[in-house]
């Protein structure tokens, strides 16, 4: 048996690398990684390829050897109690035992996390990359977590309600140590509601009993968000930009934002064959409910001026969300706003905007908003027809021409 860590000739200090397992039995062999936590590039200088083990005195590569010296006994161990017929083994036998052995139970809380990060997180094309980076933060508090109790070693089956309670105590506290500094309620219910799906995949997979942050919620008070007003939109809309033409598409998206209400992935997705008569009915990509509205006049001017110049038939230019609010809380600077303006404040302002258009009937609102119905019947029998839609639309065409003047 043999331990090893494979590396490539240049080796990256900020990424991580594995440790291996061979097995070589009647000339043939087997390999496998093992479950640990991966080794950062910057620690490789403390392995030692002919003692097999780390040297360095640091407290968790110490772990790592100790877990080592149990996997070489299990391995002495294997090998006594199957004396009388080892010769008719294979080695991948003797690495599925080393290796495979009550797998389920064995596996580790970080591992799974990170896991579900790399294979369902990652790989999702309709995240954004802030919800996927969201993600990853918050399954990097929960490594840190472990790492801090020295629980590195913790299985999905031992984490209980009380390591959960734990965690959150963490997250609250302040600690020098590591320079980790508290976080309020909000940011800690944010973390939970990213960390809670991975359990909901392991119990849905039955690798283990029961999700242990199951009915959690970390109370907080919501912030109230500042709200843009028709002022603030107009100063946006007359904003000069000559000298900095590049801001003309982010206005323009941000403006289509304001006109319709749509995410911005639901928006810049949109393709001119989901436009049907100047009207749009999709499923909203966050929530999958549907939006139902017929298009403003200054919405179809929009789409027109950039018909034709974008590829795959897309109604608007695309723009990575990173990008879109940086270029946002930039124009908003020069537009002299005193506070960071992001996508969401355009949806804000339309359901605004719907209100002061003079809407009322929540119905309506629900479709042009996409809303989740609060009332299951009224989404079975009844259904807003085009005339109410037209009516809704003419509304907010006339507000908006207002504010355009």
């Amino acid at each position: 048996m043999k331990y090893y860590i494979k590396t490539p000739k240049q080796v990256e200090e900020n990424k991580t690398y594995p440790i291996y397992l061979r097995i070589i039995h009647n000339l043939r062999k087997s390999e496998g990684k093992i479950s640990l936590t991966k080794i950062p590039g910057s620690e490789l200088q403390y392995w030692d390829a002919k003692a097999q083990r780390f040297d360095s005195k640091q407290k968790h590569l110490l772990e790592h050897n100790i877990y080592l010296n149990e996997m070489q006994n299990e391995f002495h161990h294997f090998l006594r109690i199957n004396m009388s017929k080892i010769g008719k083994m294979t080695p991948h036998q003797i690495s599925d035992y080393l290796l495979s052995r009550n797998m389920i139970e064995q596996m580790t809380v970080i591992s799974a996390a990170k896991q579900f990060y790399e294979n369902v997180i990652l790989p999702d094309v309709d995240k954004a990359i802030g919800t996927k980076k969201n993600y990853r933060k918050s399954i990097n508090h929960l490594c840190n977590f472990l790492e801090y109790k020295n629980l590195i070693r913790l299985t999905i089956n031992e984490f209980k309600r009380i390591h959960v309670s734990m965690f959150i105590e963490y997250l609250k506290s302040p600690v020098a140590k590591i320079n980790k500094v508290a976080l309020n309620s909000q940011s800690v219910n944010s973390i939970v509601k990213n960390v809670k799906p991975i359990f909901n995949k392991l119990l849905f997979e039955e690798k283990i009993q029961s999700n242990p942050f199951h009915g959690l919620k970390v109370p907080f008070k919501k912030a109230i968000k500042p709200r843009m007003t028709n002022e603030q939109f107009q100063s946006i809309v007359n904003l000069d930009i000559s000298k900095n033409s590049k801001l003309e598409v982010y206005i323009d998206i941000f403006k289509f934002l304001c006109f319709t209400g749509l995410s911005y992935c639901d928006a810049t997705d949109l393709r001119h064959n989901d436009i049907k008569n100047g009207m749009i009915e999709l499923k909203r990509k966050k929530s999958e409910v549907s939006t139902k509205q017929i298009l403003t006049k200054q919405t179809l001017e929009l789409i027109e001026k950039y018909k034709g110049q974008i590829p795959e038939g897309r109604i608007l230019p695309k723009r990575s969300l990173d990008k879109m609010n940086l270029n946002l809380k930039l124009i908003g600077a020069k537009a002299e706003i005193d506070f960071p303006l992001s996508t969401y404040t355009a949806r804000r302002f339309f359901r605004q905007s719907i209100f002061e258009a003079g809407i009322r009937e929540m119905m309506v609102v629900k479709s042009l908003m996409g809303h989740t119905s609060t009332n299951d019947i009224d989404s079975h029998y009844f259904n807003i027809s085009d005339k109410v839609l037209k009516e809704a639309k003419k509304k907010l065409q006339k507000h908006f021409k207002k504010l355009l003047k």
